[in-house]
C-alpha cells in the first residue's frame, strides 16, 4: 500500500486554530500540513504494505496556551497533536459565542465575494506600464502633433516605483521590469517629458540589466525577445543610453532574429493567429491585409500595445474605438490584455470548487456557467468572447466547467489541438506549458466511455506533466503560484474520479496563493476575481466550520451507539465500517459506492482505528482505481488483491 495515503488521513486533523485568526486583512495562514515518515509530497514515493492510520478532527474554536502543551509532539521535525480520548470542550457558552463569532464572519466573506461576482463584466485586470506605454505613443490621428491619448502618459508619471522601475511592486522578475520600464522611459522621452523620471528609469535599467542572464527562461513575458529590441531601437533614435554591447542584449538579438526568421509572414496576412498579439514588435507589416484581421471590438487579438501600433500606422477608427474604451475604463492605463471575459468567469468558477466554498453562490456561478455556454464553440475559446483564435487551456477549463454542470460539449472540440499524437496550446507554439497540459489532463477524465480523443489527450498530458515532474520543472510560462508542483502532483496521484472534495480543498487551501498569484503576459499581471484573499479566508473559515460539525457529529454517534449496544461492548467505528460497506456493496459500479464510502467515513472519523478488521468488500472497476482511492488508508493493513478476475479490498 501506498504511503502517500497518510497524507490524506492527516488532513482530517488538520484545522486552522482560532489564534491564527486576527482582525487584519492579511491573509490567515494556515499550520503546516502533519505528515509522517517517509510519507508522500507529490513526487517518488516508497510501497509499503501496511501502516497505522492516526485520525483526529481539530477544529478549535479557542487558543490553545501553555496547558496543552502536552499534546504536541514532534517527528521528523514536524509538528503532531495527540488528542486524549478524555479531552474536554470549553465552556458552552464561550463555545456558542465563538460559533456566532464564526459565522458572522463566515456571512461577511460571503457577501464581499457575491458583490464581486455580480460585477462580472469584460474582466477586473491590473494595468500593464508597457502597454500604456505604447498608447501614450500614439499622436493624435488629426495631425496635431499631440498625444493621442494624454491620460495615460499622466498615468505613466504618477506610477513609477521609488526604485526608478516601472512593473509589479510586489514581485521583482527581471525581464518584467526592464521591458515595463525602458518602455515608459521611451514613451516619456519621445514628448520631452519628465526629463528627472527618465534619467532615474534608465540608472535602474543599466544597474539591473545583467540580471537578464540569471532569470528563468520559464518566465520571461510572452514575446519580449522580439518587443524588447523593437523598444531598443526607439531609444536609439531618442539618444537614451542604453549599453547596447551587453551580453544580455547580444543574447536577446540573437533570439530576436532566430524567431523572426520562423514567423510565417504569409500565415499571418491571411490567417489570424497568436502572431496578431505581438505586431509592435515585428517589421515589414502589409496592414491592408491584416486590418482584415482585427477581432470583432476593433483589437488585434485583444492586445492593447498591439492594437495602439497598429493605430499609429493606419489611423484605423477601429483600432480608435477598442483603445478608447480600454483607456476610459483604465483611467488612462491599460492593460496588457483587455477583454478577459471567459478568463475571469472560467477560472473563478473553478477556484471556488476547488477551495470548496461553491455552495454559497450557486446562482453566481450558474451565471458564470451559462455566460460560458454562450460563448462556446465547436472550435474551443481563449480568453475572450467572439475570438477567431483559440486556445486549448481555456477550451480544456471550460470544457470541464460545462460538462460537470450539465452541458452538452462535444469532446471533439480537443481534435483541433491534436497534431500527430500531439497536443497543442496554440499552432506554431515553441513550447507547451505546464499549466496547458495540466487543465488538458484534469479535463480528460471527464469522459464518456468510447470519447478516443479525450484518453489520448489524458495520456499524452500524464505523461508530459510525469516527465517535468521527474526532471523537477514545474514551472509554467503563464502562471507564479505558490504550490504548481503540489497541484500537479495532486491530481496525478489521485485521479478526479478517486479524490474526496474535502481533501482536495485541504489540499488547495494550502496551495493557493490568493492574491499573491500573478499571471505571464506581456507583463506580469493580477485577475483580482480570481486570485484573491477573500476566496482564501472563507475557505479557512468554512474547513474549520465543517471540521467542527464533523467532530460533533463523530461524538453524538459515538455516544449513540455505546447506548444502544451498552452490553454487546461494540466497536463503533466497526459498526460505522460495516453499515458503509453495505452501502457500498449495494450499489452499482466502483465509483457511486466506495464515493459513499468515503464520504460517510471520512466525515465522521475521528478516533485512531486500532483494529483489523476481517472482511472483504468486492468491488466492480479498475485496479487502477483502487490504487487511488484515500480511504484505504483509513484501515489498518489494507491492500488490494485480485481474486477470479474481480479486485478485492481486503483487511
Amino acid at each position: 500500500m501506498s504511503s502517500q495515503y497518510h497524507s490524506a488521513i492527516h488532513l482530517f486533523s488538520t484545522a486552522v486554530p482560532r489564534s491564527s485568526f486576527s482582525s487584519s486583512n492579511n491573509t490567515r495562514p494556515l499550520p503546516p500540513l502533519s505528515f509522517p515518515s517517509g510519507v508522500w509530497l507529490y513526487g517518488p514515493k516508497d510501497k509499503q504494505d501496511s501502516f497505522h492510520a492516526h485520525t483526529r478532527c481539530s477544529a478549535i474554536f479557542k487558543p490553545r496556551t501553555q496547558e496543552y502543551a502536552d499534546l504536541f509532539h514532534q517527528q521528523n521535525g514536524l509538528p503532531l497533536i495527540n488528542w486524549h480520548r478524555d479531552f474536554v470542550l470549553e465552556d458552552h457558552t464561550e463555545e456558542d459565542a465563538a460559533k456566532v463569532s464564526v459565522a458572522k464572519e463566515i456571512n461577511e466573506h460571503v457577501k464581499t465575494i457575491k458583490a464581486m461576482l455580480d460585477m462580472m463584466e469584460d474582466g477586473e485586470i491590473s494595468i500593464s506600464a508597457y502597454d500604456t506605454a505604447w498608447v501614450a505613443l500614439v499622436e493624435d490621428i488629426n495631425g496635431s502633433g499631440l498625444p493621442q491619448f494624454p491620460s495615460s502618459l499622466r498615468w505613466i508619471a504618477n506610477n513609477q516605483l521609488p526604485d526608478g522601475s516601472w512593473g509589479d511592486a510586489e514581485i521583482f522578475l527581471a525581464h518584467d521590469r526592464l521591458i515595463n520600464t525602458l518602455a515608459c522611459v521611451v514613451a516619456l522621452k519621445s514628448w520631452n517629458l519628465h526629463q528627472e523620471k527618465c534619467e532615474k528609469g534608465m540608472l535602474f535599467f543599466r544597474d539591473n540589466l545583467c540580471k537578464l542572464e540569471d532569470e528563468n527562461d520559464e518566465h520571461m513575458p510572452i514575446g519580449f525577445e522580439v518587443a524588447f529590441p523593437s523598444l531598443l531601437e526607439i531609444a536609439k533614435k531618442l539618444d537614451i543610453a542604453v549599453p547596447y554591447d551587453s551580453p544580455a542584449l547580444r543574447e536577446i538579438y540573437a533570439r530576436r532574429n532566430l524567431k523572426l526568421t520562423r514567423i510565417p509572414k504569409d500565415i499571418m496576412h491571411n490567417v489570424p493567429t497568436t502572431l496578431l498579439h505581438s505586431l509592435e514588435g515585428m517589421p515589414g507589416l502589409e496592414w491592408k491585409k491584416l486590418l482584415k484581421l482585427q477581432s470583432q471590438d476593433g483589437s488585434f487579438l485583444f492586445s492593447p500595445s498591439s492594437t495602439a501600433f497598429a493605430l499609429s500606422q493606419t489611423k484605423d477608427k477601429n483600432c480608435m474605438e477598442y483603445l478608447n474604451k480600454a483607456v476610459q475604463r483604465f483611467e488612462g492605463g491599460v492593460p496588457n490584455v483587455y477583454p478577459v471575459d471567459l478568463f475571469e468567469h472560467i477560472w473563478a468558477v473553478d477556484r471556488l470548487q476547488r477551495l470548496g466554498i461553491s455552495r454559497y453562490f450557486e446562482s453566481q456561478i450558474n451565471e458564470c456557467v451559462n455566460y460560458i455556454h454562450r460563448y462556446w464553440t465547436e472550435d474551443g475559446i481563449c480568453w475572450a468572447r467572439n475570438s477567431e483564435v483559440h486556445d486549448i487551456d481555456d477550451t480544456a477549463m471550460g470544457f470541464r466547467i460545462l460538462r460537470l454542470n450539465g452541458h452538452r460539449v462535444s469532446a471533439d472540440v480537443f481534435k483541433h489541438f491534436e497534431k500527430g499524437g500531439e497536443f497543442f496550446c496554440f499552432a506554431g507554439q515553441s513550447t507547451a506549458a505546464v499549466t496547458g497540459m495540466f487543465n488538458l489532463y484534469r479535463a480528460s477524465q471527464i469522459l464518456f466511455p468510447g470519447e478516443k480523443i479525450l484518453e489520448n489527450a489524458k495520456d499524452f498530458s500524464s505523461k508530459f506533466l510525469r516527465e517535468k515532474q521527474a526532471a523537477n520543472e514545474l514551472l509554467d510560462k503563464w502562471l507564479i503560484t505558490k504550490d504548481l508542483p503540489g497541484e500537479v502532483g495532486f491530481a496525478l496521484e489521485i485521479p478526479w474520479y478517486a479524490n474526496l472534495p474535502r481533501v482536495e480543498s485541504r489540499f488547495y487551501i494550502e496551495q493557493y496563493g490568493g492574491e499573491d498569484d500573478i499571471w505571464i503576459g506581456k507583463t506580469l499581471y493580477r485577475m483580482p476575481y480570481v486570485n484573491n484573499n477573500e476566496y482564501l479566508q472563507l475557505a479557512k473559515l468554512d474547513y474549520n466550520n465543517c471540521q467542527a460539525l464533523h467532530r460533533l457529529e463523530w461524538a453524538d454517534f459515538q455516544k449513540m451507539q455505546s447506548e444502544r449496544f451498552r452490553d454487546k461492548q461494540k466497536n463503533p467505528s466497526l459498526l460505522l465500517f460495516l453499515g458503509c460497506s453495505h452501502r457500498v456493496s449495494s450499489r452499482k459500479g466502483p465509483v457511486s459506492g466506495l464515493h459513499g464510502l468515503k464520504l460517510q467515513y471520512c466525515s465522521r472519523l475521528s478516533t485512531p482505528i486500532s483494529i483489523r478488521i476481517k472482511a472483504t468488500v468486492v468491488l466492480r472497476g479498475e485496479l487502477s482505481f483502487m490504487n487511488s482511492v484515500p480511504v484505504l488508508a483509513l484501515m489498518e493493513g489494507g491492500r488490494v488483491q485480485r481474486r477470479q478476475g474481480r479486485n478485492s479490498l481486503s483487511y
